[in-house]
């Protein structure tokens, strides 16, 4: 090993890539991230939106839904999406009949995945399964790909309606 020479000129290839680290770090910590965001944007049918923070969100009430998932299911926790709807506007329960019965929600996924469902696919007294906005999985916070919000809608057969990394949800109503 050599002695160090303060008169040697510094290595460019070397300094390229330790910017390029100190870039790569900065990037990752203070850029802003769809994945990692924590907040929901609910637009409702009057065209407001209003933005769910996870505290926001984890003061809702909650519920628990199972996912077909290879070998058996998998139980997810968050919640329940009528609350979340509620926010924005929405009725809910013996408010829901008449002209609101031809409103949908789309909610999509910070990928651009999304998903359609109708108003009252989401209310209890509709549904007989719970379609929550899941923020656990088996007692463990969502992750990477999945959260930190995914819709979990019980009940159904196959997992495609199930939107990883929520970021906005829309209320629109049909023609």
């Amino acid at each position: 090993m050599k002695p160090y020479d303060s008169q040697r000129a510094p290595n460019p290839y070397r300094l390229r890539v330790k910017s390029l680290r100190a870039l790569a770090l900065a990037t990752a910590l203070f850029a802003p991230s769809a994945v990692w965001a924590q907040e929901i944007t609910v637009a409702g049918l009057d065209g407001t939106s209003k933005v769910l923070t996870a505290q926001a969100l984890g003061d809702l009430p909650r519920a628990t839904a199972a996912l077909p998932n290879k070998g058996g299911e998998k139980a997810y926790e968050g919640p329940l999406l009528t609350y979340v709807l509620r926010e924005a506007g929405a009725p809910a329960g013996a408010k829901l009949h008449g002209p609101a019965m031809k409103t949908y929600v789309v909610v999509r996924g910070a990928d651009g995945f999304s998903a359609v469902l109708s108003l009252a696919e989401t209310d209890k007294d509709f549904h007989d399964g719970a379609v929550i906005l899941a923020d656990q999985a088996d007692g463990v916070k969502l992750t990477g790909k999945e959260g930190p919000y995914r819709l979990v809608i019980a009940g159904d057969k196959k997992a495609s309606r199930s939107v990883f990394g929520v970021a906005r949800i829309e209320l629109r109503a049909a023609d």
